[in-house]
């Protein structure tokens, strides 16, 4: 019985045990506290004789006699480090007068658009290896995965007495910071870096043409800042290369939303197809008459321009919108999936010219587009059009209100096996917004038929511990209101709502990732992703208003909220953060904090959530 009881003990307690020791084993051993701040004198006394050297004026020597370094400046011409230049000395004042000197020496062509960035090396640990708890594990790079705090830590080594040092903002730009995906189901998450090739880098930078062992490796915390815009005003702090984020307000937030909504009128090309994908450190941006194009992100990204119209009126957006909505429709004739039920009533499914399986969301996502057309224009034009993929989505629908996801166009066939995300909840969207601009009842009960199947398929034990991505469902819930009024819809969105506050980072959750606060992660190793934070801000929104509409608002949800947007805000590319930027960057939103790609999607849902919170917050 002693033997039992004491199995039991340890399959409770062991695993909390284990995470107890490897957190403090990673706290211990490997941390390195956040940099002790210059203040903004002294951020000014080292920028001074850099910019005089940039632009060829003599100036006094830096005044600024503080231990430190060593220092690393980098030149940013046109978004690109143009050169880059380390000097260390007894002290600050030293090594900047140091690289001052060496600025001097040196024509940069366009230096009269420059941006200076000044890293002051503040600490320094091991990364990884030689602790109990990684070598037991024995995994090669868990050690160094788990010690790298990425974005805030670069990567060096002494070689021949001095400091070869890959800047934390080098390590994002080569992409060497989230390099291996566990699962291919989920591609765009990833985790762990590329020790190997950040070795061949440190090697390069010590002038060798082999890597530095791993052992000889170390990583160091900076005080990073860079010059303001025009140089007017002192030196702007960095975190993880990111700008102080503006205080939240209504106005804050539309200015965000419509800074959005320039930045995708800028990559919607003349055809009205837009550039799917523009990386912010190379400029590299894929071709949009090119390749596969996804028809579901192209709707998905023209009903958040429609929408931003809708509120704010701003009559650019109108041309761009009438674009991508025309171009929309010539996709749709182009798709072949047009037909007629057994009673003779025309339907049509979103379908790319190239493929075969049409699928349920994209014409979801599309009539959702369309009728936020209609409501922000008044312009009827597609309503017909509307009313044919709407006809489709009842059909894939079955009695209990439940989603067929896929339908193969050529046998005229739907599947009624495979199970996809988001599909039936967007379904159920299309289906309410289409009563809202018609007043048919049959979209509305079917509707409410899916939200019904949505929320009662979370009626088992593990039911309301655990949820898949609802964001749509209730999304749709507070869409379908007033005209269905049922507390199991607001029941449920408040449970996703509290399921979704336990991957909600607090400020204090995590040491020195206090600029993480309001994102949704799991774990304080890898950096949260962006879309997260518009996706389920969205629906969050829709579940906040639903306790409003049943008389049960829930500040919980409304801080959770507000947490999210205040994150959001400060990782939006904005002038006094675009130095690094290649191409129309402003108002786009990166994948992560370490990840500077910008996709149309993740514009869209950040942005979706700012303008209709804009609305909300100034209500209040």
């Amino acid at each position: 019985m002693r033997k039992r009881h004491l199995a039991l003990v340890l399959v409770w307690t062991l695993p909390s045990v284990l995470f107890i020791g490897a957190t403090a084993s990673v706290y211990f051993a490997f941390r390195i506290p956040p940099p002790e701040r210059l203040d903004a004198t002294e951020r000014a006394a080292i920028m001074a004789p850099i910019r005089a050297a940039v632009e060829h004026r003599e100036s006094p020597p830096c005044t600024l006699h503080r231990g430190g370094g060593p220092v690393v400046v980098t030149i940013w011409i046109g978004g690109r480090a143009a050169a880059r230049f380390d000097g260390a000395g007894p002290d600050l004042g030293a090594a900047t007068d140091t690289i001052a000197k060496a600025l001097r020496e040196v024509q940069l062509a366009g230096w009269e658009d420059a941006r200076i960035q000044v890293d002051v090396i503040t600490g320094r640990a091991p990364l990884g290896g030689g602790q109990w708890l990684f070598d037991a594990l024995a995994v090669p790079g868990i050690g160094e995965m788990l010690a790298i705090d990425p974005g805030n830590e670069g990567i060096g080594a002494d070689v021949g007495g001095r400091a070869a040092l890959v800047l934390p903002h080098e390590l994002v730009a080569a992409k060497l910071l989230s390099t291996k995906r566990p699962s291919d189901a989920v591609q765009d998450f990833a985790i762990g870096v590329d020790l190997r090739r950040i070795a061949l880098m440190v090697g390069s930078r010590a002038g060798l043409h082999a890597p530095i062992a791993a052992t000889e490796l170390y990583r160091f915390r900076t005080d990073t800042f860079v010059e303001s815009p025009h140089h007017a005003g002192p030196p702007i702090q960095l975190v993880r290369g990111i700008p102080p984020t503006p205080a939240l307000s209504a106005k804050a937030l539309r200015e965000a939303a419509l800074e959005g909504g320039h930045y995708l009128v800028a990559h919607l090309s003349p055809t009205g197809r837009y550039i799917y994908e523009h990386d912010l450190a190379t400029g590299v941006m894929t071709d949009p008459a090119s390749g596969n194009y996804s028809m579901p992100r192209h709707a998905g990204t023209t009903y958040f321009l429609a929408e931003l119209y809708r509120i704010t009126k701003q009559e650019w957006l109108r041309e761009p919108i009438e674009r991508a909505f025309a171009h929309l429709a010539t996709l749709l004739r182009g798709g072949a999936c047009a037909g007629e039920l057994p009673d003779g009533t025309e339907f049509d499914c979103v379908l790319d010219a190239r493929e075969d399986v049409a699928h349920l969301g994209s014409t979801a996502l599309t009539i959702v587009a369309l009728v936020e057309y209609q409501r922000a224009t008044g312009d009827n034009r597609y309503l017909p059009l509307a009313h044919k993929l709407a006809v489709w989505i009842m059909y894939m629908q079955r009695p209990d209100g439940s989603f067929r996801h896929l339908y193969n166009a050529k046998q005229k066939k739907p599947d009624d096996d495979s199970e996809l995300l988001y599909y039936s909840g967007e379904a159920s969207l299309a289906l309410a917004r289409m009563y809202l601009i018609t007043g048919d009842r049959q979209y509305l009960d079917a509707a409410e038929r899916g939200l019904d199947w949505l929320v009662g398929w979370y009626d088992f034990f593990l039911g309301g511990f655990v949820y898949f991505e609802e964001h749509w469902t209730c999304i749709a819930a507070e869409a379908i209101w007033p005209a269905v009024q049922k507390p199991k819809y607001r029941e449920f969105c408040a449970g996703y709502a509290a399921f979704l506050r336990t991957q909600q980072a607090g400020a204090g959750d995590y040491p020195g990732q206090d600029d993480l606060a309001g994102s949704y992660n799991v774990t304080p190793f890898v950096a949260p992703y962006n879309t997260p934070a518009g996706s389920r801000t969205e629906a969050m929104i829709s579940a906040y208003l639903l306790g409003e509409h049943h008389g049960h608002p829930d500040p919980r949800i409304r801080e959770q909220i507000t947490r999210t947007l205040q994150y959001a805000l400060g990782q939006q590319i904005r002038p006094d953060g675009d130095f690094g930027v290649i191409g129309p960057g402003d108002g786009g939103m990166p994948a992560s904090p370490i990840e500077r790609g910008v996709r149309i999607d993740y514009v869209q849902h950040v942005c979706s959530a700012m303008i209709r919170a804009s609305e909300w917050l100034a209500d209040r």
